[in-house]
């Protein structure tokens, strides 16, 4: 009998990943692709540094490159969603709530 990995979906945050992805490089397309594709699969934590937002609940940040981290948030059992990509200097205040 085979196990299968449970994936989960990323429905959350589209837009900001689109409108990132029009200004980025290819080089940070594609590392943090691999990022959100580890979370997809569950490796995100033996793959990346990952910091949870102790202020918030069910969110966690991912270090991606050192320029560049992706804010992650689970709000529904099989989703999870993009709050913020960017520098880690750049103000969390640019967060949107997702209801």
């Amino acid at each position: 009998m085979s196990r299968e990995r449970m994936r989960l979906k990323l429905n959350l945050g589209l837009s900001r990943l689109e409108k990132w992805a029009a200004n980025a490089g290819q080089a940070e397309k594609n590392a943090l692709y691999r990022a959100l594709f580890s979370v997809a699969d569950g490796t995100v934590f033996r793959s990346y540094k990952v910091l949870d937002d102790v202020s918030r609940s069910g969110e966690f940040f991912v270090v991606v490159r050192e320029n560049l981290i992706v804010k992650i948030c689970f709000r529904e059992p099989d989703v999870f969603g993009v709050l913020y990509i960017g520098a880690p200097e750049e103000p969390a205040e640019q967060e949107v709530e997702i209801s």
